[in-house]
Parts: C-alpha cells; structure tokens; sequence
C-alpha cells in the first residue's frame, strides 16, 4: 500500500510540473525576468485555410508557442546554466569563456590574430586619403584626430580562450598596420589601446572588465579626460576640466561594465570582479573654451556621452555613429527625429565643427576600406574627381 501511495504521489508531482509551463502560460502567477540580449519573440499567427494547407500556419504558430510557454527565459537559463557548468559552453552569440571566466568576443580575437587582416597596400591607400583630409581639415583651422578604442585581446591576451586561437599563431593585425602606417604619414593618433595596456598595473581601477567588451566607465572617464587635453594642447585652449572626488569600489557591476555578462543569461553570476566607479563633474575655469565636435565611430563613444563629456565640454556637437546615423542631444533625448548621414546636411556641419574625433576600436577597422564610408566620402568633398 505505501508504495502505491508514494508512486501516486510521484505521478501527482510529475503531472503538475508538466501543467505548470501551460498554466504559468495562461494565468502568469509569477513574474519571471526577461532574457538579455538580442532576443525578439514570434508574433502570433491568425487561422486561415491557405495557410493550414500551405503549412506556414503550423510553423508560425509552433514557434510562437514555443517562445511564449510558461517559465521560458527561466528555463532558457536553466538550460544555459547546465551547459556553462558542464560544457564551458555559452549562448550568448560568439562569446566564449577563457580562463578565469573573462569573455571574449569571436571577431575581437580574430582581429588580434589578423584573421582576414586588410594588408599594408589597402591600409596604406586609406589612411594616405586619411593624411590629406586631416591637412585640408587643418588648413580650415580644424582638428582631426584619430583615436584608437582598446580592444580587450590587447588587454587580456593571457585570458583569451584557446578555442579561438588562430592555427600558426598571431599574425600582422590592422591594428598594428594602422599604427604603424598612421605615424609614418604624421597623422595625428591616440592610441587608448596601447595607453590601457602600459597603464594596467598602476591604474586606481580596471580600464576594462572581465564581463563587458567596451571599456570600463573608469577606463572611458579616463579616456575622455586625456581627449580634452589632447585637444586643449592642439588648439592652444583651456577647456572644462573633469574633476574626480571620490573613487567607489563595489561588486556589483553598472552597465556597460558587464554587458557580454549579462547577454550569456545564466542563472548565477558567471564570476566576480571588483569594479570601480568615481564621482566626478565638469568645471570651467575663466576663459574656458567649448569648441563644437563631430565624434565619428562605434559604440565606444557611448560611455562619452553617458558621462556627459560632449554636453559639457562641447558647445555643439554630433555624433555620426559607423558614419550611418546622426546622433546629437536632442535626438538622444527623443526631442527630434532620429537621421541618417545620407539625409543630414553633414558638410555644412563638418565644415562649422572645431574638431572631428574619429573612435573606433581594432575590430572595426576594416569598415575603413568601403566605398561608402568616411574617408571616400568626405576625400570625394574635398577632392572631387580625384582617385
């Protein structure tokens, strides 16, 4: 009798938690935390006889149940967790784990290795255009610089996962190329990824992470406190200054600080780190000059603008993110409409700017090379007809 009871009760216990997913589905009891990461559900699909005969009725529809059951993104962790634990195995894109749980991005190592470098003719060509543009641009009275973003193979190149390692070791990277090839023709360059590596062991905090792919926000408050000098020594100007007054030291991450971390959707943390955040604000001494700025670059810029280091450092500004769309305060702020390069009236702006400050880390160096990026787009201004 009491082992018909206890397989009773077993069946009872098995039962429930197959009707939990359905129940969780059609009641939602509990309030379960979204994935991270770029994830986007299957929308609903509507009955119809053409599409039950043609079968894409029943295919819109499994995938619509299947991403809308009951405890998904809890069980999606769960199912991540098994394979991190078990595997070494993450779900997160090409984010891989190397030793100490640093994570690494695919294409950052693959730049490092210089897999599918651009070699030193294409590199040449492009910065030659690069060289000529800067001295036109300084003929006007202008700034350019070119500034280097770390990139965190440089930085952690004892932690990168041997499973992405390039066969027959590393190679002559863009990165190497354009710095090489940048000092030879004089083009004005700041190389946060060679600085960030020389400032690793005596730096106040990490510059950057073992759970993010950006710098950190120290690393990036630091950076942007070495652009504003830059370009105060440049132009021969005093400009608002960042004044550092604390230094926090917590174990707990701020965006963007663990932001491959947080798309891996694991249940645990997958490692512990000491992360540093400082108070700071922006002072202006007497005479202090804001001169307006086009930043052209990736995501790193980011954290600049975060920081509030273009709104007050800048008396105007632009931000042409991968040179495809125009960023300024008030689109950031949703106060206008978001605009594309092709669409802006961005001579007019290039030619009213102080200074252009091009940022971009190594693995987006290659974007150099299209047809339609900055370079051939802005040598065609001011070299029309000319190869």
């Amino acid at each position: 009798m009491a082992n018909t009871t206890a397989k009773g009760w077993l069946f009872t216990l098995f039962s429930v938690v197959l009707l939990l997913p359905f129940l969780q589905q059609c009641l939602h009891f509990v309030e379960s935390g979204p994935l991270l990461g770029a994830f986007t559900g299957s929308a609903d699909v509507t009955f119809s006889y053409k599409g039950w005969w043609d079968g894409s009725y029943q295919k819109q529809k499994t995938l619509f149940v299947n991403d809308s059951v009951g405890f998904r993104p809890d069980l999606v962790r769960l199912n991540n967790q098994v394979d991190f634990v078990f595997f070494n195995k993450l779900h997160a894109g090409e984010t891989y784990a190397g030793p100490g749980n640093y994570l690494f991005q695919k294409a950052y190592v693959d730049e490092y290795d210089g897999a599918d470098c651009m070699g030193a003719a294409k590199i040449r060509d492009e910065l030659i255009k690069l060289k000529l543009i800067q001295d036109t641009l300084e003929r006007l009275g202008k700034t350019f610089i070119l500034v280097y973003a770390p990139s965190k193979p440089y930085f952690f190149p004892d932690k990168i996962p041997g499973i992405l390692r390039a066969t027959g070791g590393q190679k002559m990277s863009d990165y190497k190329i354009f710095r090489r090839l940048g000092d030879s023709l004089m083009i004005k360059q700041l190389d946060f990824n060679a600085l960030f590596v020389a400032m690793k062991d005596t730096s106040q905090g990490g510059l950057m992470t073992k759970q993010g792919c950006h710098w950190s926000k120290y690393g990036s408050l630091l950076a942007a406190d070495t652009l504003i000098k830059f370009i105060e020594r440049d132009r021969k100007i005093k400009m608002p200054e960042i004044v550092v007054t604390k230094m926090h030291y917590t174990d707990t991450a701020q965006s963007p600080d663990n932001d491959l971390a947080a798309t891996t959707n694991l249940i645990f943390p997958i490692t512990k780190e000491r992360f540093c955040y400082p108070e700071f604000h922006y002072e202006s001494a007497k005479g202090a000059v804001k001169p307006k700025v086009i930043y052209i670059g990736d995501s790193f810029i980011w954290l600049w603008i975060y920081d509030g280091l273009m709104q007050n450092t800048n008396s105007d500004w632009e931000y042409w993110s991968y040179f495809r769309d125009v960023l300024n305060i008030k689109t950031i702020q949703g106060e206008s409409p978001n605009s594309d390069i092709q669409h802006s009236n961005w001579k007019k702006s290039l030619m009213d700017a102080d200074c252009i400050v091009v940022t971009f880390t190594p693995v987006n160096l290659h974007l150099f090379d299209r047809d339609d990026f900055f370079i051939e787009t802005i040598y065609s201004f001011f070299y029309p007809g000319r190869k």
